[in-house]
């Protein structure tokens, strides 16, 4: 991201604020070899940050149901009994098939433990990588041959799949899964498209400790009760998901005192874990992923507008150039909004489809009911025992898509209700509710409480957006700025008005007009004590210009100290606050820049040096530019101060060595006797 000539000097200043105001880490995009409005950008970004998320994952998952795989046998036989009731028998499997599923067991278990080590920064990149390839390949591997032999030799006449079978297949998918995401990854690094590392947030390191957590939790619960409720591990893990996804299904219940105490226990603590898993699932893909889409998508356009600026197709002014660019975040917005809307229809349609067809084939229900099931499912209805899973295969698949679904599910739907709740704010219900709680405040209140009201509800704007009131109000501030001693205009001060004063910053002498050089003169008994100085500043062109000109700085600071205050005020409450072009052109002028750069030129706004290509918090990074002036203004006063310290010191001694010299001898020593 490269910066015109003009702004090399104000690159670190603006980058610093930017990146405070920014709506994601800027740095995920700098370690992306790319451009940002490119396609490959969007796909190794994706890459890199989300494919060792969903790594995490699965990972600590597919260990979990790999336990499974060892401890339930493979087979089953059905027998039916005397009374005619059916009986299920375990066939013991052959020592071969236990010995594989122990290693396939073990190699899961060191990957796992080398990815954490390596997501908390314990073991290099290209170590961890290589471990990781090798042992998930080698665990999903082993395993999927395992079950290819079992199905082709060891199943005879009368004999069926058990869960464990099942879980078997699944977690040979899920091991594959992890090697085909890193290698995915090892393969951009290679490339030379990111550096060695996890493109990951905070927040997504933090997913996989609880992922990890709840792997645990799904390890010792099974284990408990399937002592407890007499079940095998398998159909004991199925419970455990049906109870913490809250589904509620009633074909597996606990049918004794100490069952229904830990239950309680299980379930408590297991849907709290689950919670903060779908918490943070959601801020990923609100938080996360949506602002660099949209930055990525307002690239695409903002060149498209560069181009044809460029090459003369159109010819804009610097406020069209502005609210081309105004036009193109419009759209953007918009776009997102579809496409995150669309994204949650095609995902939810996914999860409830397949899954449908993938238990119409494992229960033998019809397709019709198969949906039925799964959309209750997803919605964590569960109608008690009208439709639930009986059969291994049905029991397995439930608790891998439970996992996945119902969570990512309850993430994407709390998400898709956020962008409802802010299609309808734009639709004007939000401002109607506003005003009738404006109108309750100045009637429970009374009429002294309608300024602040008005400042606190809409914004720096002390008037109202009516433009008759808005002109009558400038003409009561001008009236009380004649009135107030040396010109100081009050708290009530609009950002209209401090615009005009931002204007003038980029001067080096203000200009001060005569009727206001006796305001800023007869003011000065206020700032200065030293009659001296006081004196010599009256007599004095060069210093009473240089006086003036530091008190006129001293009103700009305080009024832009008055802005700063606003606008942090909104950035807190309103993170969608807008600027203006007059507000943009003041603020972009702070940056000194060189002639032909800036926020009159025709492609400014459509360039890569324009603020407007981020998604950003516009109050926040206003009044975090402004402070920063403030900062450097007040470092150019005190360098003033010292100055004139000096030349006052100077000027003192040069005057009291004139006097000196001026006394003559006898009455130097008439003096000296009177002494």
């Amino acid at each position: 991201m490269s910066e015109a000539n003009g702004y090399n000097e104000e690159v670190p200043n603006r980058q610093a604020a930017l990146k405070v105001a920014l709506r994601f880490k800027n740095e995920r995009i700098s370690i992306i070899n790319a451009d940002p409005s490119s396609k490959p950008f969007l796909f190794w970004f994706i890459i890199s940050c989300y494919f060792p998320v969903i790594t995490a994952c699965l990972g600590p998952i597919a260990n979990t149901i790999s336990i499974a795989c060892v401890v339930d046998s493979w087979r089953i036989e059905e027998v039916v009994e005397s009374d005619g009731t059916v009986s299920v028998h375990n066939i013991k499997d052959p020592r071969s098939l236990f010995v594989v599923n122990v290693m396939s067991l073990v190699f899961g278990f060191v990957s796992n433990i080398v990815l954490i080590l390596h997501y908390f920064k314990k073991l290099s990149y290209l170590k961890s990588q290589i471990i990781n390839i090798v042992g998930w390949t080698i665990a999903g591997g082993i395993l999927l041959i395992d079950v290819v032999i079992c199905s082709a030799h060891f199943m005879k006449a009368g004999e069926h799949r058990s869960i464990g079978f099942w879980y078997a297949c699944i977690t040979s998918g899920l091991y594959l899964g992890c090697t085909l995401t890193l290698t995915l990854h090892f393969i951009g690094y290679k490339l030379k498209k990111y550096p060695p590392t996890f493109n990951l947030l905070p927040n997504e390191r933090n997913i996989m400790i609880f992922t990890v957590v709840m792997s645990i939790w799904l390890i010792w619960g099974p284990g408990l009760f399937s002592g407890l409720l007499s079940i095998s591990w398998g159909n004991a893990l199925y419970f455990c998901t049906v109870a913490v996804l809250t589904v509620g299904f009633g074909d597996i219940l606990a049918n004794n005192v100490a069952s229904k105490i830990m239950i309680l226990i299980f379930a408590m603590s297991g849907v709290l874990i689950l919670g903060l898993i779908v918490f943070m699932t959601r801020t990923i893909i609100s938080k996360s992923a949506g602002p660099i889409l949209y930055f990525h998508k307002t690239e695409l356009a903002r060149l498209a507008a560069l181009r044809k600026n460029k090459n003369g197709e159109v010819d804009l002014t610097g406020k069209e150039g502005f609210m081309e660019m105004q036009t193109i975040r419009k759209i953007t917005r918009r776009k997102e909004i579809i496409y995150s809307v669309s994204m949650t229809l095609f995902v939810f349609t996914l999860f409830w489809l397949l899954g449908a067809l993938v238990f119409h084939f494992a229960e033998g229900w019809s397709y019709f009911n198969a949906v039925y099931f799964c959309f209750l499912c997803l919605l964590t209805i569960g109608f008690g025992t009208d439709f639930s899973p009986k059969t291994g295969a049905g029991r397995a698949f439930f608790v891998i898509w439970g996992i996945a679904a119902v969570p990512l599910m309850s993430a994407i739907l709390s998400t898709a209700g956020d962008l409802l709740y802010a299609f309808s704010s734009s639709l004007h219900i939000e401002r109607s509710n506003r005003a009738y709680m404006n109108l309750k405040y100045i009637f429970l209140n009374g009429k002294e409480k309608v300024q602040s009201l008005l400042i606190t509800q809409m914004g720096i704007f002390t008037g109202a957006e009516d433009e008759a009131e808005e002109e009558q109000e400038e003409e009561e501030e001008e009236e009380e700025e004649e009135e107030m001693e040396g010109g100081a205009k009050g708290q009530n001060y609009s950002f209209r008005n401090e615009y005009n004063t931002f204007a003038q910053l980029n001067s080096n002498n203000s200009d001060v007009s005569k009727g206001e050089s006796s305001k800023e003169l007869d003011s000065l008994d206020d700032f200065i004590e030293d009659p001296f100085a006081l004196q010599l500043i009256r007599t004095n062109d060069t210093f009473s210009k240089r006086s003036i000109n530091q008190m006129s700085k001293l009103k700009k600071i305080k009024f832009m100290l008055e802005t700063i205050r606003r606008l942090h005020r909104i950035s807190m409450k309103d993170e969608d606050f807008t600027l203006n072009f007059e507000q943009w052109s003041a603020l972009i002028s702070l940056a000194k820049p060189v002639e032909g750069i800036g926020p009159e030129n025709s492609d400014f706004w459509v360039s890569e040096n324009s603020p407007l290509r981020y998604p950003i918090n516009e109050a926040q990074y206003a009044y975090l530019r402004l402070f920063k002036h403030v900062e450097e203004m007040v470092e150019e006063l005190m360098t003033e101060a010292e100055d004139d310290s000096k030349n006052l010191n100077i000027r003192r001694t040069s005057l009291a060595g004139s006097l000196n010299k001026r006394i003559s001898p006898t009455e130097e020593s008439h003096n000296r006797d009177r002494l």
